[in-house]
């Protein structure tokens, strides 16, 4: 990177990060810092990973916009808020490097461009959205998700599922026995912690812990790109070259497939079962319910119920249809047993690994979003379940009805 190129991205980074005009920007930054600061800051963390600068504009604002990261600024959250599917994602990756397969891809990219530098709309990840990029064994087609994802969500991401199934299961307590209700959600956050439920943050430190000897202004400065290229960086994910020497530090992401593996065995044990007999497929919607209480909120039994003056063996007297009511009251639970429960009637489905990230998708998405996109399938299976139209979430599968739709959305939108 030249000195003049580097001056002139300092001046953008200064933009970003203060809101000022280009020559206030410039004035303030002189000459010398106009070039030290991108050789420490972008000339490290983004050039020399490969980020391109003219994505990250979002990335850096969000964390210029947070007073306690990594939660997003309060005033983001009135903001109207979109969810999309990972074929979305790709048709605007598409729309952005000029090569739009539908003119409908390219408005949807331009509407949604405009919409988030307006501050009208929040384009929001999950934990899934990190885990079917990882999939994807090409690096250029990742890095091309990584550039549209961070112009376009910055980042932003729903909060882990661990949390928002412990919060909507306290609060689904409190309405039923009474007793404290759980502290405010705040569902949106920056970056794949906070999308897996982990709410540490990088922070800057001397070698030796302490605190450095620098202004506060630089500090935050410091630490908004090192978070906005560690972000990138886990998106892209790794160049192959590098997988050995991460994996002597501990990289396994082979356990993430794993676990997947397992839960999708599960599934086809049931559906082999059903379709030989030996369960009783009149009994599926109970047996979906279960299977729910026991493989994701044993935990949330044995740790949650105290506050609320109950012991585990009183919450099961209330009984199946009681349970199964229970279920259907907390949002990520209704929307998972829907889907489970709808593919299981399909004696043509085979079961998929895209299944069990479809309702992993849906589950973290619906109860936060305004807006969600996802496939034809889900979204047929969802349209009129009360599991979503109970949130009062639109789903819709294609991504020109929201190119359509978008003006509207956020003309009628109401925080």
């Amino acid at each position: 990177m030249t000195q003049h190129k580097a001056g002139e991205v300092a001046i953008q980074a200064r933009m970003a990060w203060t809101g000022e005009r280009s020559s206030d920007a410039a004035g303030r930054l002189g000459p010398k810092d106009g070039q030290a600061v991108p050789r420490s800051f972008l000339g490290r963390a983004f050039a020399e990973l490969g980020i391109p600068d003219d994505a990250m504009t979002l990335v850096l604002r969000h964390g210029r916009e947070t007073s306690a990261y990594p939660l997003i600024g309060a005033d983001a959250e009135k903001r109207l808020k979109i969810y999309l599917d990972l074929k979305d994602w790709v048709a605007l990756a598409k729309a952005r490097l000029g090569r739009a397969e539908f003119p409908y891809d390219q408005a949807a990219y331009d509407g949604l461009r405009s919409a988030v530098t307006a501050r009208q709309v929040i384009v929001a990840l999950s934990a899934t959205t990190y885990a079917e990029v990882a999939r994807n064994s090409s690096l250029r087609q990742r890095t091309d998700l990584a550039d549209v994802m961070a112009e376009i969500s910055g980042f932003v991401t729903i909060t882990g599922r661990p949390v928002a199934l412990r919060h909507q299961f306290q609060t689904a307590l409190a309405a039923r026995f009474g007793g404290p209700e759980p502290a405010p959600l705040s569902p949106l956050g920056l970056g794949i912690a906070f999308a897996t439920g982990d709410r540490r943050r990088l922070v800057l430190r001397s070698k030796n812990g302490a605190e450095p000897g620098l202004p506060e202004e630089q500090i935050r400065e410091i630490e908004a790109f090192g978070r906005a290229s560690l972000e990138y960086v886990m998106m892209r994910g790794p160049r192959p070259e590098d997988i050995p020497q991460l994996r002597a530090y501990g990289y396994q992401p082979d356990s993430v497939v794993m676990i997947e593996t397992e839960r999708l065995e599960r599934e086809r044990q049931l559906a082999a079962m059903l379709a030989a007999g030996t369960t009783d497929r009149s009994r599926l919607s109970d047996i979906v319910h279960a299977r729910y209480l026991f493989w994701e909120l044993r935990d949330h039994l044995r740790e949650d119920m105290h506050p609320y003056g109950i012991t585990i063996e009183e919450f099961f007297a209330n009984g199946k249809a009681w349970l199964n009511a229970f279920l259907d009251d907390i949002p990520a639970a209704a929307i998972t047993v829907t889907l489970t429960e709808k593919g299981f009637r399909n004696r043509d489905k085979g079961w998929k690994g895209n299944d069990l990230r479809d309702a992993d998708a849906m589950s973290a998405a619906v109860p936060y979003c305004d807006v969600v996109l996802t496939d034809k399938y889900v979204a047929a299976q969802l349209a009129r379940s009360q599991a979503v139209t109970g949130q009062g979430t639109l789903v819709l599968p294609r991504l020109r009805d929201l190119a359509a739709l978008l003006p509207d959305l956020i003309k009628g939108h109401k925080p």
